[in-house]
């Protein structure tokens, strides 16, 4: 059985549930003006890890050319040596070092191997055109009849095509600004 680790939880608990390799991914934003020194600490970070007892391996992965996210990918054998590493004083210095620079961390850890080639098949299966258009149809539909209710009598002597270019671009924004965010929060959760 694979268990995926996540979030905050005692790395105490490890050697009990971990006897297989652990993958750690440190997604990391760093702060604007100091991405050559985070570069520079990510190479410390990796030479670190690369000699630690147990590591079997570690990597960065730089965002792409229109930003986001830096992270740090590494292996340990077992709960036991990831849990030594986190408690250890070289890593306690270099996150001292990083404390300036790195405005907001996201940690996932996942034991076992068979995680990363199984994923795909525990993915939700696309749903059909007509459901896709059916659902966005159920979020517009409140939308368009209120800003019906409340808008169009306010607009109503002026031109058609301006009391569609109004009515359009209110339903826009209202789905851009409130209720795709909306959805997208909602989304997230069934995904959890």
């Amino acid at each position: 059985m694979v268990t995926t680790l996540s979030g905050p939880f005692d790395t105490a608990q490890l050697p009990r549930i971990a006897p297989d390799p652990v993958t750690v991914t440190v997604a990391r934003t760093v702060a604007p003006g100091f991405e050559a020194q985070y570069v520079q600490w990510t190479d410390d970070v990796v030479a670190t890890l690369r000699k630690f007892h147990g590591c079997l391996g570690a990597g960065v992965l730089h965002p792409g050319p229109d930003g986001g996210e830096h992270q740090i990918i590494f292996r340990f054998v077992d709960g036991i040596h990831l849990r030594e590493w986190e408690r250890s004083p070289q890593r306690a210095v270099l996150m001292a070092r990083a404390s300036g620079f790195v405005s907001h961390e996201r940690i996932q850890r996942t034991v076992g191997v068979d995680n990363w080639f199984e994923l795909s098949d525990r993915a939700e299966p696309g749903r059909p055109l007509w459901g896709r258009i059916a659902t966005d149809v159920a979020w517009v539909y409140p939308i368009a009849i209120l800003i019906s209710l409340v808008v169009a009598p306010q607009i109503a002597e002026l031109p058609i095509a301006v009391r569609v270019t109004i009515s359009t671009l209110l339903i826009t924004a209202v789905m851009r600004l409130a209720v795709g965010p909306m959805r997208t929060k909602l989304r997230s959760r069934r995904t959890l």
